[in-house]
């Protein structure tokens, strides 16, 4: 069967150090307090995840130290063994650290709800969690 799939780009602004940043999207007890919502997180390449109580899973792809993480990524709302890409590149910037998001393959009827919800699930708590204001274009 084959699947018609978008692409979410988001870059977002925190006034964090890019080390902490990485740390939190990797670390069970930082994500979880973030998120508001539990994850288990095995932080190697090859590793798995769960995350937002269990509706996301996958495996991670690549992990460059403070700079980059790249997974298979898997929502429960999508089709039966179809995993997308999410590459999050963490870079210094003039006002601390911006992200660069790409989330790619996934299914066009996911893309709307899974867009406005990276913004409400994850960009907006991680910036109260490290107590600053987040933007996105």
């Amino acid at each position: 069967m084959k699947i018609q799939t978008e692409n979410i780009f988001q870059v977002i602004e925190l006034k964090a150090n890019p080390t902490d940043i990485y740390k939190i999207f990797l670390d069970e007890s930082d994500h979880t307090a973030f998120t508001g919502m539990k994850a288990e997180i095995n932080p190697t390449v090859g590793g798995a995840f769960n995350a937002c109580n269990g509706r996301t899973v996958g495996t991670i792809l690549e992990l460059v130290k403070n700079k980059r993480i790249v997974v298979a990524w898997q929502h429960k709302k999508f089709p039966k063994h179809h995993f997308s890409i999410v590459d999050i590149d963490i870079e210094k910037s003039e006002i601390g650290c911006r992200i660069k998001f790409n989330h790619i393959g996934v299914p066009s009827s996911c893309d709307g709800w899974l867009t406005d919800n990276w913004m409400k699930t994850y960009w907006q708590p991680l910036r109260e969690y490290v107590g600053n204001t987040v933007t996105a274009s």
